[in-house]
């Protein structure tokens, strides 16, 4: 995996966690379009990943905040 800091890393999960509640929202509201789906698909792929990233720096960097915190859950 590529070297960033560790508040880059935060702030794509924050990123990410933010479009796939935004695409969802489209979705339940109606509004989204076929392609959406795709995007969904995209965008949590890249949440997993990030997520897999953010469990390996936190066995060894100490106050990371929980990951549950990052994506509002």
């Amino acid at each position: 995996m590529p070297n960033i800091s560790y508040q880059t890393l935060i702030c794509a999960i924050q990123a990410v966690s933010v479009e796939i509640r935004s695409l969802r929202a489209a979705l339940a509201d109606g509004d989204a379009m076929p392609e959406d789906y795709q995007l969904i698909e995209d965008w949590q792929r890249a949440a997993d990943d990030l997520e897999r990233a953010y469990d390996e720096a936190a066995r060894t960097v100490l106050n990371l905040p929980p990951y549950d915190e990052l994506v509002g859950g």
